[in-house]
């Protein structure tokens, strides 16, 4: 092995690990190229070398280092049309192109070629994920090129096709980082918004729930304060008609504390976060079918096996009550009123259910009965405040479930609601 061959290996492999090491710093590849030009350049024994960069959008060159036998040119420079590289298309399939100058047709960028004393040069293309991005060209005023010069050329190209791709693909990243944090950071904004309305709006309802907790009650007792007092002293004289009158005085008023009491529990269930812990639902619907059974003795009751379910005890007990509620009040009219509790387990949500043999409702209306003071039933027909099903819906939805029903007019009714699994 002749004595320089060591030498020259030496220079390609730190001109390689020189590459290496600038992929590795982020560096631009303007800096990359600038880095190994002037090395290649001496390495290849040749009077120029320059490291060009195809624009795909402006379909023309750019040259981002190059490097003479006295300076070195690195950054943004000389622009020039791709087919001075020689045949574009052969480049795309990895062919190295010889270039004569003299040869290409007459113009500026020729011009500057040969004056300064380049009359042959070689473009070698720099291809990455199968696209061509650039070449590395060298030459010089004859066409004496060592055997290992293009494949050495080829080797550097290589890496150099690497490191633009490296660069292209981490600009990208980054671009798309910063748009995503503008993003993040434009919806962080609009959600401490809609939280500043929130918090607002809450403080409204408090303001309002104080209003109507004490501002409205207190005309209300005095009503019916004055209407008792009316009928203790005067019912006597004031005939069957007046009595019945007055009673229907006391009897709304009752009815409109009834309707308070319901919207202030609907609205503080905005406002509370759910408890959590394991439930025992037969147990828990056993309760409230117990508080309310002595108003209904003359219905069946069964409650099956039921799943647990994890959750705030005191809100599912609620939904056991209204529901419970709804049922034996909708049946109590039936021949044999019956109402069946049961539950399954349904994949990963527990399923429950009332269902009973009351007066049923139309499935076309199924729509209104989870919204506040939607009734399907007449007031006369069966007293409530129409707010039940609305604070069922609420709680079973601050649960992460859902709720929904069937009916059908004159027989009967089903109300299920599910629940994550515990």
């Amino acid at each position: 092995m002749p004595s320089h061959e060591p030498r020259l290996y030496e220079e390609r492999l730190r001109i390689l690990r020189e590459i290496d090491r600038a992929m590795a710093a982020e560096e631009p590849p303007e800096a990359v190229a600038a880095a190994v030009i002037g090395p290649l350049r001496e390495l290849l024994g040749v009077a120029r070398a320059i490291v060009n960069r195809l624009d795909p959008v402006r379909g023309d060159v750019e040259w981002i280092a190059a490097a003479g036998r006295r300076t070195v040119r690195a950054g943004p420079g000389v622009r020039y049309p791709l087919e001075l590289l020689g045949d574009a298309e052969a480049l795309r399939r990895g062919v190295p192109q010889k270039v004569h100058t003299h040869r290409l047709p007459p113009g500026p960028h020729v011009e500057a070629l040969l004056a300064s004393g380049v009359n042959v040069y070689v473009a070698v293309p720099m291809i990455a994920g199968g696209q061509l991005l650039g070449a590395i060209s060298f030459g010089g005023e004859t066409d004496s090129f060592a055997v290992d010069t293009i494949a050495i050329a080829q080797e550097v190209a290589t890496q150099l096709a690497i490191a633009l791709r490296h660069s292209d693909l981490l600009a990208r990243v980054k671009q798309h980082a910063t748009e995503l944090e503008a993003r993040v950071a434009q919806r962080t904004r609009a959600l401490e918004k809609a939280n500043d309305q929130l918090a607002s709006m809450n403080r409204e309802l408090e303001s309002f729930s104080y209003s109507v907790s004490h501002d409205l009650r207190a005309p209300l007792r005095a009503i019916d304060g004055y209407a008792r007092m009316l009928e203790q002293e005067s019912g006597e004289r004031m005939g069957a008609e007046g009595r019945r009158l007055l009673g229907v005085v006391r009897s709304s008023s009752h009815r409109m504390g009834r309707l308070i009491d319901d919207l202030l529990e609907f609205s503080r269930l905005g406002q509370v976060e759910p408890a959590r812990c394991p439930l025992d639902m037969a147990a828990l619907a056993g309760e409230a079918a117990a508080e309310l059974g002595a108003d209904f003795p003359g219905t069946t009751v069964r409650i099956g096996e039921l799943p647990p379910a994890f959750g705030d005890r005191g809100l599912l007990k609620q939904v056991w009550v209204n529901l419970l509620g709804n049922a034996l009040k909708y049946s109590a009219r039936a021949a044999s009123p019956e109402v069946e509790v049961g539950g399954r387990m349904d994949g990963r949500s527990a399923e429950y259910w009332v269902r009973d043999n009351g007066v049923g409702f139309d499935m076309r209306y199924v729509g209104k009965l989870f919204a506040v003071f939607q009734r399907l039933h007449r007031q006369d027909e069966f007293p409530g405040t129409g707010v039940g099903l609305a604070i069922v819906q609420r709680i079973v939805v601050r649960h992460g479930g859902r709720v929904w029903a069937e009916g059908t007019p004159g027989a009967g009714a089903c109300f299920r609601f599910a629940l994550p699994s515990a």
